[in-house]
């Protein structure tokens, strides 16, 4: 489904206002089996927890700014103890969710090879994936697979351009981009986001910055961008886009974290209204880079084409994927740019997340579930975000049947979903290759 950006982002504005008066029952409503119907295999791609900032508030954040970042007790991207918290709380719910369809049994551990956890060869998505174990299955002995190399990126998980970056190819997606960002291409999104830019500029005093002082650079909308896509490396927006990015970011992490009120932007946010402008920035940064087809598909193969081979779409290419296609839970530890980058790669239709401010949450996970209609014979595909609420986040809230986490169904392009949410898994597995093959 084709989205242009200015209806795109009144419509994340206008559903994002609603927010925090929206009531959270989707989760119990999304969680209801329809009679006749079993679950048979679930494949979860998540979004790694609570991390601290990725280098400490770098030179980038600390030059733009007079203001002093706050001190994290965790050393820069690595999970945080809270962060682990948050994840087994998420897990605890899962296996109570899978429970509840009979997927998994409800006491004791699942049989071998039932359950395979995966996660992309970072500390934080390591340790993520073992808090999550330690939710569902904290006596069961499941180990977390990932490559040998820790502390570099496993290649099913790295969004990267692997395809040559020829003329064309930069054209193309350069094209690509701007037309998603409306008119005006990337620079005219940023004039459009000057009210969110000037939040921004406020909370960070970035007058007063050394970026301002020194280079005379102190309007952020005004500033150049330009789009980075190189062969073996991960694409990006340089320029505003991607400074507010960092910052909000930022910002969001010390919210999730606890850190008191006072210490979250320096005090400076205070309404959901707030948090709702600085985070869409972040979200339109994914949502512009992402949103090119080019970029989305090449970022995104490896691991779309694993998640293929797990669930019987392709055959499986590797061990890995023989055994998520084995086992009846696959849970995958990546990142928000997996996500963001696997649902632009499917064409996923707009979705709106109640309660939460960011569009690829702090352990959240796209739920691929395959489920067999019993009465009428057939199998089904439904695909829902399953996420934790800003505020579970922050209040590190135990999850269950009774408090759950919200599930919001996902719509892709080329498999429509019936009134409750699910797709003949025909048109599922040939929407899938006709992506891949794109």
């Amino acid at each position: 489904m084709k989205r242009t950006l200015p209806g795109y982002a009144l419509g994340l504005l206008a559903l994002q206002c609603a927010m925090s008066s929206a009531p959270l029952r989707a989760a119990e409503n999304n969680a209801r089996i329809p009679a006749g119907y079993t679950l048979e295999q679930v494949v979860a791609l998540s979004r790694h927890g609570i991390r601290a900032p990725l280098v400490n508030y770098g030179d980038a954040l600390a030059e733009a700014t007079p203001q002093k970042w706050p001190v994290w007790q965790t050393d820069g991207g690595l999970l945080t103890p809270k962060g682990g918290e948050v994840e087994q709380h998420v897990g605890r719910y899962f296996r109570q969710w899978l429970a509840q369809t009979g997927l998994l049994p409800r006491e004791g551990c699942p049989a071998d090879q039932q359950v395979f956890i995966y996660a992309n060869s970072l500390p934080r998505t390591i340790d993520t994936a073992k808090a999550f174990i330690a939710g569902a299955f904290p006596t069961c002995g499941i180990d977390v697979t990932h490559q040998a190399a820790v502390g570099t990126m496993d290649p099913t998980f790295n969004p990267i351009i692997t395809a040559e970056v020829t003329d064309s190819f930069k054209q193309n997606a350069l094209d690509s981009v701007n037309r998603h960002a409306g008119d005006g291409g990337i620079d005219g999104l940023n004039q459009r986001l000057q009210p969110n830019y000037r939040l921004l500029e406020t909370v960070l005093d970035y007058r007063q910055s050394t970026v301002c002082l020194r280079d005379h650079t102190c309007d952020l909308a005004a500033q150049p961008s330009s789009v980075t896509l190189t062969t073996g490396r991960e694409p990006g927006i340089n320029g505003p886009l991607r400074t507010a990015t960092g910052a909000t970011d930022a910002f969001m992490l010390q919210y999730y974290e606890g850190f008191p009120l006072k210490d979250v932007a320096w005090g400076k946010v205070t309404t959901d209204k707030q948090w709702r402008q600085l985070e869409t920035i972040k979200n339109l940064y994914h949502e512009t880079l992402f949103g090119s087809p080019a970029i989305a598909a090449n970022a995104a193969k490896p691991l779309l084409g694993f998640i293929a081979g797990a669930l019987d779409v392709q055959p499986a290419a590797d061990a890995n994927q023989q055994a998520a296609q084995r086992a009846k839970l696959t849970v995958l530890a990546g990142h928000d740019s997996n996500i963001a980058s696997l649902l632009a790669a499917l064409r996923t239709g707009d979705y709106q997340l109640p309660g939460q401010f960011e569009r690829t949450p702090i352990s959240g996970a796209v739920v691929f579930q395959r489920w067999h209609d019993a009465r009428h014979n057939r199998d089904l595909m439904k695909i829902e975000y399953v996420y934790p609420t800003a505020r579970q986040i922050r209040n590190t809230r135990a999850l269950s049947l009774s408090a759950p986490p919200q599930r919001v169904t996902l719509h892709i392009a080329g498999c429509p979903v019936d009134a409750r949410g699910f797709c003949p898994m025909a048109q599922f597995k040939q929407a899938v290759l006709k992506d891949l093959q794109g």
